[in-house]
């Protein structure tokens, strides 16, 4: 028995020690197990938290570029003024908020075609007189820069204008001036620009009724000129006084045009406001009806040691000339009437010329709408030069001691196919029953030489000239 029992402990001890490894083994293979599934649980979780590391990063980078593009802009914006605007309001604008700081661009487009027709070949050409002339060109180009700086009290403008008369496709300065808005409605305007005369000469070339000014406004217009103005403007009265450099002293030279020039002009509103005086179409309105009444004055006097010894204006070549002129407005929704009268007294250079010559001329117009898009207008002008007759010399002066009359009819036609003023197509026809002087002879009444598409008579000829014009406005 007790051998039975020894034998089965050592066959226990034997088979424990056995089974004790086998259990070890299954243990280290279920850790090892074990093991190998959490690597491949925290390689999942590390690909995973890469992959959000790169997101953040990712974002972090495109944040850093949102906030640079952001601060590029705010840097440009300050450049320009915080919240600068821009866009269209009767021209192209770009502005800064808070509108001190403004700069609008407008243009000016006119194409015209015209057919001259003078009798006998009355209108000399060349080497020799020529009976019909007609064909295109473009009257009036133009780009204009206007607006504020500092604040809306300081304005400007500048135009730059394609050369229409030598053909040469350079382009010059009209208007170069800087205004000042005083307090109580005074201002004070320098530089280059209309001198204050003549009203059909202030209102602009594209708010005109016919194709072209009348020869009345070529022979007095002081046109552009440099010099200094001082205005005020208040609701009925509008008063102005300048001082510069003489008549049509376009882009001259200070020491060169050594003219002490003078004009003063008063408007009185009647009725309507004062931007219904900036049109002779009746076109863009804010009255109902309208009425102004207008009086100018001009004189200048020229420095002994110019180095032109005279000034072509108002019929004569003149080295001293004084003159006024009266004119009134009259309209309403659908129809206008304007009419003036000039005069100027000129003292001439000698020579050929007389000591003194007298001119003076009136103007009558009108139109009325036929449609809402449609206006027929009519113009007579009627001009003359005392102390014409009489001259030695050959030329114009001398043919059959003729005077510097104008008395001369024009009627037409202007369209507005938009409805609106920004383009207008114009035709007219004019008819000379009187012989036209033109501005090469003295006394010289002007009447033709300003592009208007008339001719000056040259071998005595008492009128039959007629003019056909038509042409195409483009304002924008």
């Amino acid at each position: 028995m007790k051998t039975r029992v020894i034998s089965s402990l050592v066959a226990a001890g034997l088979v424990v020690p056995a089974l004790a490894e086998d259990f070890r083994d299954q243990e280290v293979a279920e850790l090892r197990s074990m093991v190998e599934a959490l690597k491949g649980e925290v390689d999942v979780l590390r690909a995973q938290g890469s992959d959000q590391w790169l997101n953040e990063q990712r974002s972090e980078q495109i944040r850093g570029i949102v906030q640079d593009v952001l601060a590029d802009a705010d840097t440009r914006a300050s450049l320009q003024g915080s919240g600068a605007t821009s866009g269209y309001n009767r021209g192209f604008f770009v502005q800064s908020a808070d509108g001190n700081w403004k700069m609008k661009v407008n243009g000016q487009l006119q194409v015209r075609w015209n057919y001259n027709h003078a009798p006998d070949g009355d209108a000399a050409v060349g080497g020799g007189p020529v009976s019909d002339q007609y064909g295109f060109h473009v009257r009036r180009a133009k780009l204009k820069f206007s607006g504020n700086v500092i604040d809306p009290s300081w304005t400007y403008k500048t135009t730059l204008v394609s050369e229409r008369n030598g053909g040469n496709g350079n382009t010059y300065l009209e208007d170069a001036w800087v205004n000042k808005k005083l307090d109580d409605g005074w201002y004070v305007k320098v530089g280059q620009f209309k001198a204050p005369y003549l009203r059909e000469e202030l209102v602009s070339s594209g708010a005109q009724l016919a194709v072209e000014r009348s020869m009345i406004n070529n022979q007095f217009t002081y046109g552009w000129a440099q010099g200094v103005e001082l205005g005020s403007k208040s609701d009925d009265l509008w008063g102005r006084v300048w001082y510069g450099d003489g008549p049509n002293s376009l882009n001259a030279v200070g020491s060169v045009s050594s003219t002490a020039a003078l004009t003063a002009r008063v408007d009185y509103k009647l009725a309507g406001d004062w931007k219904d005086w900036k049109t002779l179409t009746g076109r863009g309105l804010k009255s109902d009806s309208y009425a102004f009444i207008g009086a100018a004055f001009e004189w200048f006097n020229m420095s002994e040691d110019r180095a032109n010894s005279d000034v072509e204006y108002g019929g004569a070549d003149a080295t001293r000339s004084y003159g006024f002129t009266v004119d009134a407005t009259f309209g309403g929704q659908g129809w206008i009437a304007y009419t003036y009268f000039a005069y100027a007294n000129g003292k001439n250079a000698g020579g050929a010329n007389p000591d003194e010559a007298e001119g003076w001329g009136w103007v009558a117009q009108g139109g009325f709408d036929v449609a809402d898009n449609a206006q027929l207008f009519g113009r007579y002008e009627l001009g003359d030069i005392t102390n014409f007759s009489g001259l030695s010399g050959g030329g114009v002066a001398a043919v059959g001691n003729r005077n510097g009359h104008d008395s001369t009819l024009t009627m037409g036609l202007n369209y507005w196919p938009s409805g609106i003023k920004n383009v207008k197509l114009t035709a007219d026809v004019g008819y000379a029953f009187s012989f036209l002087n033109d501005g090469g002879n003295v006394p010289s009444a002007d009447y033709t030489s300003s592009g208007n598409g008339w001719r000056g008579d040259s071998n005595g000829s008492d009128g039959g000239q007629w003019l056909l014009r038509a042409q195409m406005q483009l304002l924008f």
